[in-house]
């Protein structure tokens, strides 16, 4: 089976591991258009298109690994703030300060993490940059705090898609779509989602610690 690698020099010094291995196939210029699935949901195949010709044919394969953040997408500063030559937000050394005062730049589209762009760098940078923020207003005495007034909830009657669904609007704790959705738009209540799935292991670490703050909580 054929795997599709994008491979970046600067990223990936040692290529020629990759060029001799007799178990992969590189396909240059080429980009991922569709997946399709023949067989219950499984991938099956992918729909490749050669960027340079347009051709498009397909690859069979069992599995994807998609690349994402390659280009720094950072067209739209353009004259406004000091870019590398490659596209990079250009930052002042170990801070996020740009070219221009009280422009702050974090994750993956700064020349501080053009080397690593994981996400995890890229989160991180963006924190930093976040706090950077705070420090600048408070410091400029530009920060304005905005608190919402206090509202009462309103009461309202049970519907029979209500009892229907199991829902009750007067209870801390709902199940479903219906009562994420119901909650959403007739309470003025702050609404924490969990969202767990039954292959996930951390999932499962995780679901009966959060019940079982929610069941020691008196939040209304």
């Amino acid at each position: 089976m054929a795997v599709q690698f994008c491979i970046e020099l600067a990223i990936y010094p040692p290529t020629f591991l990759v060029l001799n291995n007799p178990n992969i196939t590189l396909h240059f210029n080429t980009e991922a258009v569709d997946i399709a699935s023949y067989n219950k949901g499984q991938m099956s195949d992918i729909l490749l298109r050669k960027v340079d010709t347009g051709e498009e044919y397909v690859l069979e394969a069992k599995g994807l690994f998609y690349g994402i953040g390659h280009s720094p997408n950072s067209q739209l500063l353009e004259g406004q703030v000091e870019l590398h030559n490659s596209g990079y937000v250009i930052v002042e050394a170990d801070s996020t300060r740009t070219s221009v005062e009280g422009v702050l730049a974090g994750s993956s589209r700064c020349t501080v993490d053009h080397e690593w762009r994981q996400a995890i760098t890229a989160a991180g940078s963006g924190c930093i940059a976040a706090l950077s923020v705070e420090r600048y207003l408070v410091g400029n005495n530009l920060l304005i705090e905005f608190h919402q007034p206090q509202r009462e909830e309103v009461k309202k009657e049970l519907k029979d898609r209500d009892v229907q669904e199991g829902f009750n609007i007067t209870l801390t704790k709902n199940r479903g779509q219906y009562a994420l959705r119901k909650v959403y738009h007739e309470s003025p209540r702050l609404i924490c989602v969990l969202y767990t799935a039954p292959t996930c292991g951390p999932c499962r670490t995780s679901k009966p610690i959060l019940s079982k703050i929610h069941g020691n909580s008196n939040v209304s």
